[in-house]
């Protein structure tokens, strides 16, 4: 088992045990799947060490619980502004996404 998996399990349980604890009384695992956006097997696995979320749960797990996620499975934490950008993108009007990307094109050149 590797150090990740090491760590996930316990922080995952601890994670259940506080979000059981803010809702005011027991809620089972499948509820807190649920309010993770995935199935009770899943998180079963995940506190059992069998498994550890790939890439699309750790994004779930990091809209839920901020970019701790991210340390603890000690990936590289995503850049928040680029995060910030693709979150708000598709409601973005065309004309501001044209002038970015060519502010973008503007830095890119002047550094080559």
């Amino acid at each position: 088992m590797n150090f990740d998996m090491e760590k996930f399990p316990d922080w995952i349980t601890r994670k259940f045990v506080e979000w059981q604890a803010s809702q005011g009384k027991r809620k089972t695992i499948e509820e807190f799947a649920a309010y993770l956006g995935t199935s009770r097997p899943i998180v079963n696995m995940w506190m059992n060490g069998n498994k550890k979320p790939g890439a699309e749960n750790i994004k779930l797990l990091a809209q839920i619980f901020d970019y701790e996620i991210y340390d603890v499975l000690e990936k590289e934490r995503p850049d928040p502004d680029l995060t910030y950008l693709q979150a708000h993108w598709l409601n973005l009007p065309p004309k501001i996404k044209k002038a970015l990307r060519e502010e973008v094109e503007k830095y890119i050149t002047k550094k080559e």
